[in-house]
């Protein structure tokens, strides 16, 4: 791989190693950026040449980096901040940029040490192993839509429909159905379908947040209309109530304003998750639909960068 164009920065423990371009340390050697371990699953038959492949399992990322520090000047003070970054008590993070493209990837420390050295007064190289059990590159951003929104309609030059006014009359025609007693800014867009665009390479999980911003919802629901998989909550929903429902299925969580509530989902919901391309997504309520703010929060995932 080139590495002229690559700038990798590392956060752990509130400690961060910034390595490429700008920075104290060169990237020398780097490998496993383009993709993860496959696991193939096969069997053999005693009656056909071969074997049968049983089935494919995107297993852990390894990643093996070597950087050399510029300059030998600061050998003891980089030294000892090289050892207190790399702490394997704790789960780090990677930030890789290459090419103007930015991945996140959660690690594990498998292992590290110092290259050798010429001399003691020679820069300090240091050789570094990663393990990511989740193989995949994370989108830097996360990506959110509110299904049930408002659309502004304040703008310059602004007229108010003052509750003053004695004459409907005085006004234009498109404004004297709104005249209500006050002024009219935006509004709400009751959309129960919403199209979510997944450019990863492979299926990803989506985050769900109900609201119940207006009033009482009973039993909130959301599907996805291509495979008719839906989450749905057996729940009453007061006014100002969150429910939070995540199908990664690394993480699975359905939680009602932040206590754990799997237990009162529908036995024939199914989580889903979104496929690469576009997925439209409904959602409903037994009761008082209307009343829903629904948050849907998705970062697609990468096979490499």
């Amino acid at each position: 791989m080139t590495v002229n164009t690559l700038r990798i920065e590392l956060s752990c423990n509130g400690r961060t190693l910034a390595m490429g371009p700008g920075e104290d340390l060169d990237i020398t050697e780097i490998s496993g950026l383009e993709s993860p371990e496959l696991e193939i699953s096969t069997s053999d038959n005693a009656l056909v040449d071969g074997e049968s492949v049983d089935g494919k399992k995107i297993g852990k990322r390894s990643i093996h980096i070597e950087a050399k520090f510029r300059s030998g000047r600061n050998n003891p003070e980089n030294r000892g901040a090289v050892i207190k970054f790399f702490n394997p008590k704790y789960t780090g993070k990677a930030l890789i940029m290459n090419m103007g493209i930015s991945r996140n990837i959660g690690y594990e420390l498998e292992g590290w040490t110092f290259a050798k050295q010429r001399n003691l007064d020679a820069p300090l190289g240091i050789i570094v192993d990663l393990m990511c059990p989740d193989p995949y590159m994370l989108n830097i951003d996360n990506f959110g839509k509110n299904m049930a929104h408002y659309t502004a309609q304040f703008h310059f030059p602004w007229h108010s429909l003052a509750s003053r006014a004695t004459n409907k009359m005085d006004y234009p025609e498109r404004a004297r159905g709104l005249m209500l007693g006050g002024m009219i800014t935006g509004y709400r867009t009751l959309r129960k379908e919403v199209v979510l665009a997944n450019d990863g390479d492979v299926s990803t999980g989506v985050q769900i947040q109900f609201i119940a911003k207006r009033g009482n919802v009973k039993n909130p629901k959301i599907t996805s209309v291509k495979n008719g998989k839906f989450m749905r909550v057996v729940c009453d929903m007061a006014i100002g109530d969150v429910l939070l429902i995540d199908t990664d299925p690394r993480h699975q969580v359905i939680e009602l304003n932040g206590v754990n509530y799997y237990q009162h989902i529908d036995r024939k919901a199914e989580p889903f998750e979104l496929e690469v391309g576009d997925n439209y997504l409904e959602y409903d309520a037994d009761e008082n639909y209307t009343n829903l703010d629904v948050n849907l929060y998705y970062r697609p995932k990468y096979l490499g960068v």
